[in-house]
């Protein structure tokens, strides 16, 4: 699981930590919480433990005093794996989750009320639960007031982020044909948000030239990492290797040297291209180089290092096991252990390489 994620998710990539969390989960389960019919908002925290953004989700925003105290007042808040356990997994398919940390807010019937994909702070995370708390700019706030009829650029651009993240094609179809439509009335940024998200609906229909014209048309565009990984996904569901790995190479040439995104986000699509070259078996000399670079990238930054740079380690390790270079794999993954001694992931790795040393 933690390998189809990581090319998905490649834009939430982001960092683990090693404190402790203080956050108070919930020992209902989701049909209790139902069937309880309470006043207080039901939220639903869908997430992995093998997944840096979701460690510093809990241990970070969630550890925040202010986030607690809004917690025992006003919600029930329920922690879902949304990969291992098969309550959890059913449940993120059924709010058409594509990504984690995935976080749904609920009424006490379980109507959805709003949700967020993704990693956020704890000052941005007490806005949103405020603005649950008082239907303000949620999902069913703007919703109630673009079905009376409030066509308002402002609404339009809220509405339709909040539809795309749901996963709801007829209505983002629908918001982003308005925007088409009124191209002259909207910000260049949400057109450009409108043309991507029809680009990347072609590929449903097995149809690439719209997202690669939009590729090639769009180059300072913010979605345009997002439109390659959107090919590249699409190329990797098709087997289509020999497309896949050199939309991976085009992509790297085109963001490595230029500012279109921040050197941050570099780090994350190195890290990807050499994790999936280490799943196909291809390219690994190429993909150590990007792994190595991908790390020295995070070294520079200065900040977080310790929570972003185990992922990394491991993507090194994984590619050094697959070159057969078991002994230099065990030394890094001891690295990442070292960072992030609780994940079992790590361990398991480990345990992989020194039994593949052992002939197991």
């Amino acid at each position: 699981m933690k390998k189809i994620f990581f090319i998905s998710l490649i834009i939430i990539l982001f960092s683990c930590s090693d404190k402790k969390s203080n956050y108070p989960w919930s020992s209902l389960t989701f049909d209790e919480v139902l069937a309880l019919k309470s006043d207080k908002i039901i939220f639903l925290d869908f997430y992995s433990d093998n997944w840096g953004a979701c460690k510093r989700l809990e241990v970070e925003t969630l550890n925040d005093t202010r986030i607690i105290e809004f917690t025992n007042q006003y919600l029930i808040p329920l922690k879902l794996d949304a990969w291992y356990d098969s309550t959890g997994q059913k449940l993120f398919e059924k709010f058409n989750g594509y990504a984690i940390p995935l976080l749904v807010f609920l009424d006490g019937e379980g109507e959805e009320l709003d949700r967020v994909v993704g990693y956020q702070d704890a000052d941005d995370f007490l806005l949103t639960l405020n603005n649950v708390l008082n239907n303000q700019d949620t999902f069913m706030s703007l919703y109630k007031q673009y079905n009376e009829g409030n066509r308002s650029i402002a609404l339009i651009d809220k509405l339709s982020k909040k539809s795309e993240d749901r996963q709801d094609d007829i209505l983002s179809s629908e918001l982003y044909n308005i925007v088409l439509d009124r191209k002259s009335e909207f910000d260049i940024k949400i057109y450009e948000r409108a043309e991507y998200y029809f680009a990347k609906k072609g590929l449903k229909n097995d149809d690439t030239s719209p997202i690669k014209l939009f590729i090639s048309e769009y180059k300072d565009s913010d979605n345009l990492g997002s439109a390659y990984m959107a090919l590249i996904r699409f190329y990797a569901s098709k087997k289509d290797t020999l497309q896949e790995v050199e939309t991976y190479k085009n992509m790297i040439d085109l963001f490595l040297p230029s500012d279109i995104i921040p050197i941050s986000g570099k780090s994350s699509f190195l890290n990807s291209y050499a994790w999936r070259m280490s799943e196909l078996e291809l390219n690994l000399d190429d993909a150590l180089l990007k792994s190595i670079y991908s790390i020295k990238i995070v070294d520079s930054l200065g900040v977080d290092v310790a929570s972003r740079k185990p992922m990394l380690l491991d993507t090194k390790a994984e590619i050094l096991w697959k070159m057969n270079k078991i002994d230099e794999a065990l030394t890094v993954i001891n690295e990442a252990i070292e960072m992030d001694p609780e994940s079992q992931y790590y361990q398991e790795q480990k345990t992989k390489f020194q039994n593949s040393k052992k002939g197991n």
